[in-house]
């Protein structure tokens, strides 16, 4: 009797697969088998040699399979202004970065700064991110271009900014944006309010009303700061999550980046919600917001995911970085080791972060139906010899140059490390001209004297003259 086999576009076989899977499946020689966009078989190498046939096998012995990273906030295009305003707190930090993006986020530099991350994250293995910034058409086009998963949407603050778009032609721009692109294979959609302190309570109700309509994820910004919190009050007598609470935008279709500041009730009620929180432990410290309740927020059962942040206040976008920072802060700072394994951790950054956006169904996890965003990583290195547990390497040891291969959405984006879809070097190239007129019209910020607040507010409000684009910070 002859044996059918099915025929499939890809075999990867021989590597250890890491599925991320509800039961958290590991296959030591695996195979996991690739038809068109979608996943097919996961199993053991044996079982897929006497089943399946591949157009293409790829040899993965030595390497790991896992799913590829989730960064569930960014700003994709702040690769443009990485190490531009370091070692300040948020506001001071903001009023610089509005300052300057209100001359050099054009169209033009988003898409370059977008390529860039989107470089970035892919050597590192993130296959999806969650983006957040001005002229969201290009970065989305720009995403497509590559053949990165992106979630991204229209965004609501109370100023015109660099996209030129007033508050009053936001909700227009919002339908055509979520309009345009239902059902794209790459791209999916969000509503983003940038903060309760940057938007005033009828844009927020008409945020939240058109991300209802359109049943998509709702994004903003909450309790960032202690300024923030501090400032939520005095104007609205609430916390930025009461205050959420009390206009019906916290639920399980909503994503609250940070929540740095959150007292006991509110991090039941985020549990009773269902709310997600991204995590970004990295720009948190480095803004000097604080740590976050973690350990806490996960016990009450809240579904806490990763981000890197925007690369100017991270200032990089690699994830593995981000999940060795979480587990490690949460350890320290409530001086208990048991907190936040390497395996939660690592969750955080897949499953996690899909579920947040509401993905949970299609990537985050190799799973049979899931769709191929798939990385491979190179475990023939020092740094990660012996191998004893596989978590604790993909948390505590990896580095983000192991990875060797990505595919999202079922096709190769790098293989072998080397880029597929994006010119690396021509990105850069541009990158660096952009970043010389910066630094040509705003040089005084590089100098270890711009410390000096007046000389600061001189260099930005006189030299670069924005001062009507800057009403979002001045109610700190």
């Amino acid at each position: 009797m002859t044996t059918t086999h099915q025929t499939v576009d890809l075999l990867i076989a021989g590597g250890t697969i890491v599925t991320m899977d509800d039961d958290g499946h590991i296959y030591e020689d695996g195979a996991i088998a690739v038809n068109g966009t979608d996943i097919v078989f996961v199993g053991s190498r044996q079982d897929a040699l006497q089943k399946l046939s591949a157009k293409e096998t790829l040899d993965a012995a030595g390497q790991v399979i896992m799913p590829g990273l989730v960064n569930s906030h960014t700003h994709a295009a702040m690769t443009l202004f990485r190490g531009l305003a370091d070692d300040m707190n948020l506001e001071p930090w903001l009023q610089r970065i509005w300052a300057v993006e209100s001359q050099y986020a054009t169209a033009e530099n988003v898409g370059t700064g977008s390529e860039l991350a989107f470089v970035e994250m892919i050597r590192s293995g993130t296959t999806t991110a969650a983006d957040m910034y001005w002229q969201r058409d290009v970065t989305t086009e720009a995403a497509k271009e590559a053949g990165f998963r992106l979630m991204c949407g229209p965004s609501f603050i109370e100023f015109t900014g660099p996209d030129g778009i007033r508050p009053e032609n936001r909700e227009a721009v919002a339908h055509e944006y979520l309009s345009h692109y239902q059902g794209d294979p790459l791209i999916s959609t969000c509503v983003q309010v940038h903060a309760t302190y940057s938007v005033p309570t009828p844009l927020l109700e008409k945020a939240r009303d058109i991300a209802l309509g359109y049943d998509a994820i709702f994004i903003t910004h909450a309790s960032e700061s202690q300024t923030e919190v501090k400032t939520i009050v005095e104007r609205y007598g609430k916390t930025p999550i009461e205050y959420l609470e009390s206009l019906g935008l916290l639920g399980p279709k909503t994503m609250l980046a940070h929540g740095v500041h959150l007292r006991d009730d509110e991090i039941r009620l985020l549990a009773e919600r269902q709310t997600s929180i991204a995590h970004c432990p990295e720009s948190n410290l480095k803004l000097g917001s604080g740590i976050a309740r973690v350990a806490d927020m996960l016990a009450a059962g809240i579904n806490v995911c990763l981000g890197t942040d925007g690369a100017a206040t991270n200032n990089d976008l690699d994830m593995w970085g981000e999940m060795q920072t979480a587990a490690l802060l949460q350890k320290g700072f409530n001086l208990d080791p048991t907190l936040l394994p390497a395996s939660t951790a690592l969750q955080m950054a897949t499953i996690a972060g899909a579920r947040a956006l509401g993905l949970e169904d299609k990537i985050g996890s190799l799973k049979v139906g899931k769709r191929a965003d798939i990385i491979l990583i190179d475990f023939d290195q020092p740094h990660l010899t012996p191998l004893y547990n596989l978590y604790s390497h993909l948390v505590y040891s990896i580095n983000k140059a192991d990875v060797e291969t990505v595919l999202i959405n079922g096709q190769f984006v790098m293989r072998n490390r080397q880029l597929l879809t994006l010119d690396e070097a021509a990105i850069k190239s541009k990158t660096r001209r952009i970043a010389k007129n910066i630094f040509q019209d705003c040089s005084g910020i590089f100098q270890p004297c711009v410390y000096n607040v007046a000389m600061l507010d001189y260099i930005w409000k006189e030299k670069l003259n924005v001062q009507q684009n800057l009403t979002g910070y001045r109610r700190f």
